[in-house]
């Protein structure tokens, strides 16, 4: 006796994944229309923007989860792209801010552990309260106010984190650069006083 094909069944399955993947609703909290989607932010799963890489998830462009079924459908819940600008940056070894997939396609294999290395170096921005926050922490700051579009572009015109050095005045990183060269700037840094003392 023949085994049953299986092939079709398959295929169907693999078209309705597909077509579920492929469907987008554009909807807010009440089923209304709405002209973008709002990241669930940090409570859920890549609920930030980022470029969040995993066995399901090569994507060229940033994404979040978001609230309300608003944007594509997947296995796991609704998703949408959002703003690069938005996306978290951490300083590499020469110094400079590069996001996790800039860290990816630069260090190849290595680029994970790269990325995880240098967690202690996170893009920080004043916020209007003079506090240095991380992307994500700015948006949060922001989000209720401004919405998911609004907040980016205070995030891109905030002045960058700037540190207390030994002679009282702030300076940002790549100030200390500059005064201490790149070897000596980075325990500079580390040693400096923050306005983030009290967060």
């Amino acid at each position: 006796m023949m085994a049953p094909r299986r092939v079709p069944g398959l295929l169907l399955a693999s078209s309705l994944l597909a077509a579920v993947a492929s469907a987008e609703s554009m909807s807010g909290e009440f089923g209304q229309a709405v002209l973008g989607c709002a990241c669930k932010g940090g409570k859920a799963t890549h609920g930030y923007c980022g470029f969040h890489f995993h066995w399901g998830s090569q994507e060229d462009k940033p994404w979040c989860r978001t609230k309300y079924s608003c944007g594509k459908q997947g296995l796991k819940g609704s998703w949408a792209h959002c703003d690069e600008r938005g996306v978290a940056r951490r300083r590499a070894l020469d110094g400079q801010l590069y996001n996790s997939k800039e860290f990816k396609e630069y260090y190849k294999s290595d680029g994970k552990d790269r990325w995880l290395a240098a967690e202690p170096y996170p893009e920080r921005r004043l916020a209007r309260n003079n506090k240095a926050y991380t992307v994500y922490e700015f948006r949060d700051y922001y989000v209720d106010a401004l919405g998911e579009q609004g907040w980016v572009p205070e995030w891109v015109k905030a002045k960058p984190e700037a540190r207390q050095a030994n002679d009282g005045k702030w300076w940002t990183f790549d100030e200390y650069v500059q005064f201490y060269g790149q070897d000596e700037a980075w325990g500079k840094w580390d040693a400096a006083n923050s306005s983030r003392t009290d967060l």
